[in-house]
């Protein structure tokens, strides 16, 4: 009996065997694909890892570089106020001039000679020379003066423009290459994905190459009994992130307490400036309503038919705002008005008033005791 079974044994076996050695390649080959794969996905992961740290340094120096090129901007307009302060400021000295020369050479119908040579003794004759040649004097070395400081802030108006157009050539260069870099980044995602896929594929194939090559070594050991085959179960385990969003509402009220809007009135950088420049002198630079309130008056003379119907006209104007005419408003032209009176200046030429003085046409100082309406040191009437 055996001798039966010993040539059936000997075949199952012969038959294990060559099954065996039949998957052993397919797993080994399966090994060296994982393994390539492994390589290949590896070698994504760390370009990709390197083009998004290439990105995120693009990132930030865009992000600094548009701040450098809104602080430029921001010089450049101000350059371009200070160059428009400097015009007004050498035309308001050029007006003064006149008048000097006006009073000095044509003092009604008597000439500059008649002048001099009326003189009842050498001393005043000497004397009223004296003062022509210092008026003189003064008169040109304050338009030299002028002149050089309007074209000093003329070459920095124009080397920030400068500075602006390299600033923004080179940020479109930046978001060139990030463009690049994010069309790189896309295709290497795409291709690491599959690679993932692949990898996870080999892996699949090599696990069950394993398993089958397990089952045949079982079968082979268990060879002329019955066995049992156990079962791995595989776990997977999904996961879903969830998505927080928070939402921040930031905006204050935006109410206008004691002004009313009119239509915004037509005007360039010099009406701007100029008008900055009376404000100031006639309401200081750090209170608003204050400033407000002179703005409100000065628009209300521009939109009456009793006034001028100009900025400049209004402000102007003989015998009514006498920052004109004593310095005050050449010395804030040649420093530039402040930054909150511009700011009004804005407002009002953009149709803002203060609502308790929209009536009003004249204001004294509140010192002086006029009845009206007082806000800041001024009072409205």
């Amino acid at each position: 009996m055996k001798a039966t079974f010993k040539p059936l044994i000997r075949a199952f076996t012969a038959f294990a065997c060559t099954t065996v050695l039949t998957l052993t390649p397919v797993f080994a080959n399966a090994e060296d694909t994982v393994s390539d794969l492994e390589q290949q996905t590896q070698g994504l992961e760390s370009e990709l890892q390197d083009l998004n740290k290439q990105l995120s340094s693009l990132s930030k120096e865009i992000t600094s570089l548009a701040k450098k090129i809104e602080s430029t901007n921001k010089a450049a307009e101000q350059a371009e106020l200070d160059l428009t302060a400097a015009k007004l400021n050498e035309e308001l000295q050029y007006r003064a001039m006149k008048k000097r020369i006006q009073f000095i050479y044509e003092n009604g119908n008597t000439s500059f000679f008649d002048i001099l040579f009326s003189s009842s003794s050498m001393g005043e004759f000497l004397n009223r020379m004296d003062f022509v040649s210092k008026v003189t004097e003064y008169d040109r070395k304050m338009l030299d003066r002028l002149t050089e400081t309007r074209n000093d802030i003329d070459q920095k108006e124009k080397a920030l423009r400068k500075q602006e157009k390299e600033l923004d050539a080179l940020k479109k260069e930046m978001v060139s290459k990030e463009k690049e870099l994010n069309t790189k980044i896309s295709s290497t995602s795409i291709k690491l994905d599959a690679s993932s896929k692949e990898l996870a594929a080999a892996k699949a194939a090599q696990e069950a190459a394993k398993k089958a090559l397990q089952a045949k070594q079982d079968s082979y050991n268990a060879a002329g009994s019955q066995s049992g085959e156990s079962d791995s179960s595989n776990k997977n385990q999904s996961q879903n992130p969830g998505d927080n969003t928070s939402n921040q509402d930031n905006q204050k009220p935006n109410s206008d307490n004691g002004t009313t809007q009119k239509p915004p009135q037509q005007s360039d950088t010099s009406d701007l400036v100029l008008f900055a420049a009376i404000l100031e002198c006639e309401a200081g630079s750090t209170d608003y309503n204050a400033l407000l309130a002179v703005a409100t008056v000065i628009m209300n003379r521009v939109e009456s038919p009793r006034y001028p119907n100009t900025l400049s006209g209004v402000i102007y104007q003989s015998g009514q705002f006498s920052p004109t005419w004593n310095g005050s408003l050449s010395r804030v032209l040649e420093r530039g008005p402040k930054p909150l009176c511009y700011q009004v200046a804005r407002d009002a030429l953009n149709g803002k008033r203060l609502a308790s003085v929209s009536n009003c046409y004249q204001f004294r100082a509140a010192s002086t005791g006029h009845d009206g309406i007082v806000v800041g040191g001024n009072v409205f009437f």
